[in-house]
């Protein structure tokens, strides 16, 4: 019992250290998000939990319920990367909607190139496919989010007519609401889209545009990992959200 005792607490200082680390590293070299600030209380409070383990041990109702919530997250977790992993796009839909990530003054977080990198390759297999960059100007942000990702494509050879500009976004609601807006202008009714975002993000975006009205396949970037804990945490309490919402 007490070897098992031990060993939990140094897995709590383990995951605390790690996880707080982590915060702080995102906190410094990327734009500041909830999902770091979440990272950052949850690494907290496993080292809190390590330091006074001995106390809480006395109360089993909330190790049980501290232990079913870390179980949650990373069911719910396992859920989203396995279904944001399974791309169902058909490569001849009319547009590809590649939504915004974070830009860092000017420059494309490696979020962002990343979704853009499989835009490319979404457009080398389906070059008559109007592409749409979504995302507005965050806090942190010299530019639009669209606009940067406009240049990027521009910059790997995509022409100028081929991509819609849509840069007043500043949530994944507003993402599909805008270029619904806008794909009802240049296209004809019953058109047909696939969206780009990463893998942790799919499952939620496809209910959202669902939503919005589209009938919408997807194809997924791969988030790098040390992005995993904020990304994966925060979006596990947005899809609890989503669920409870109306």
């Amino acid at each position: 019992m007490r070897t098992t005792a031990r060993l939990v607490r140094a897995l709590l200082f383990v995951a605390g250290g790690a996880l707080t680390a982590n915060a702080a590293w995102l906190a410094v070299t990327a734009n500041l998000t909830l999902g770091t600030a979440m990272v950052a209380v949850l690494g907290l409070g496993c080292l809190a939990c390590g330091i006074w383990f001995r106390r809480l041990t006395r109360h089993r109702v909330i190790g049980a319920v501290a232990l079913l919530l870390v179980l949650a997250i990373v069911g719910l977790s396992s859920f989203l990367a396995n279904y944001g992993t399974n791309d169902n796009a058909h490569y001849d839909e009319d547009a590809v909607v590649v939504l915004g990530a974070a830009v860092h003054g000017r420059e494309l977080s490696n979020t962002l190139v990343g979704r853009l990198d499989a835009a490319l390759a979404y457009h080398r297999r389906n070059p008559s496919a109007l592409i749409v960059v979504s995302g507005g100007q965050g806090l942190q942000e010299e530019i639009p989010e669209a606009v940067a990702m406009r240049q990027y494509l521009l910059d790997h050879g995509v022409a100028d007519d081929s991509i819609l500009v849509e840069d007043r976004s500043t949530s994944t609601e507003e993402n599909f609401a805008n270029t619904r807006a806008l794909l009802n202008q240049r296209l004809t009714p019953g058109y047909r889209i696939a969206f780009i975002t990463d893998e942790f993000h799919v499952y939620r975006a496809g209910r959202i545009a669902a939503a919005a009205g589209f009938a919408a396949t997807h194809a997924s970037s791969r988030t790098p990992w040390y992005f995993w804990p904020a990304n994966y945490l925060r979006e596990s309490v947005a899809v609890l959200l989503n669920w409870l919402g109306p």
